[in-house]
């Protein structure tokens, strides 16, 4: 098995056409399907079927595509690896990050990353682990900084806690509630959810349980920081969100605390990247960065 074979299988799977990735490579479509073949050859299996829109994967082919896929991408962050220590950096360093790390991390560490690697592209994701995770697995996501998954991640994951951290309840600007001062006078209003555990109906249970109250019955959910930030400044829906979403002035003005006594903990936030496998020295120093940041909030 050479390179170019598990370069042009990649290629024509993300196509989904043998055309299409010759294209996309700048060679011979004759040549690509002889590189197919040999490599169905050589496994002993066909990986692709052609159908009237393109070629697709067998399932066999499928679970082989996460593994040359990750493979290459491994490979251009060797590529890049070597000309950031020449010297001449290159490259793109692609990062996972929850809302409360943008919100009250992600400027410090962008302006740090900038001054010192100015030739590498840097790519910033917005996400829960759940969602990223995937991106992770292949190679096209350097790190994840957010929670820390509620589900064990296994051994294939290196993960460091950078914080603990605590919710507090936001809503809009002169809400209604906004001189309650427990959750009790709460629970029947209307929550929104966040997404930040995977069974999401746990944001509410350990909060209002540990006070002897019945969770709410959200009805709504959204997953991006845009998103809740759109529906707490424009309606009386109310979240239980980390604490950094006041700490940054993005929202000043918008949202604020709704006083209740009651301590609410939140998810730990924790870095996670591949066990096993180095950050390039441009991704380590990102990650160097956003540490430091950890340690001056």
């Amino acid at each position: 098995m050479k390179l170019h074979h598990l370069r042009d299988f990649v290629a024509i799977a993300d196509a989904h056409s043998v055309r299409g990735a010759a294209r996309a490579l700048g060679l011979a479509q004759p040549a690509l399907t002889r590189s197919l073949r040999e490599l169905e050859g050589e496994l002993g299996t066909p990986l692709l079927e052609r159908h009237a829109r393109g070629v697709v994967l067998t399932p066999i082919g499928q679970a082989f595509y996460g593994r040359a896929h990750a493979a290459m991408a491994e490979l251009q962050r060797g590529r890049e690896e070597v000309a950031q220590l020449l010297g001449t950096p290159s490259g793109t360093v692609t990062v996972g990050l929850s809302s409360a790390v943008w919100l009250v991390m992600a400027a410090r560490a962008h302006q740090g990353f900038r001054k010192k690697y100015p030739g590498v592209r840097l790519r910033m994701m917005e996400g829960f682990f759940s969602m990223l995770e995937g991106r992770l697995q292949d190679g096209t996501l350097d790190f994840f900084i957010g929670p820390r998954p509620a589900r064990p991640i296994g051994d294939g994951y290196k993960v460091d806690l950078l914080f603990h951290n605590d919710r507090v309840v936001v809503g809009r600007k002169g809400h209604p509630r906004r001189h309650a001062t427990s959750l009790a006078e709460l629970v029947d209003e209307d929550w929104v959810l966040t997404g930040v555990r995977e069974r999401v109906e746990a944001e509410f249970e350990d909060a209002f349980a540990s006070q002897g109250l019945p969770p709410p019955v959200p009805m709504t959910q959204a997953e991006s920081m845009v998103g809740v930030a759109a529906l707490l400044s424009s309606t009386d829906a109310l979240a239980m969100l980390p604490r950094q979403w006041l700490q940054a002035g993005l929202f000043a003005g918008a949202i604020e605390a709704i006083p209740v006594r009651e301590h609410i903990e939140g998810p730990d936030i924790v870095q996670i990247s591949r066990a096993g496998v180095p950050l390039t020295p441009a991704a380590a120093y990102l990650s160097t960065l956003f540490e430091r940041a950890a340690v001056a909030m």
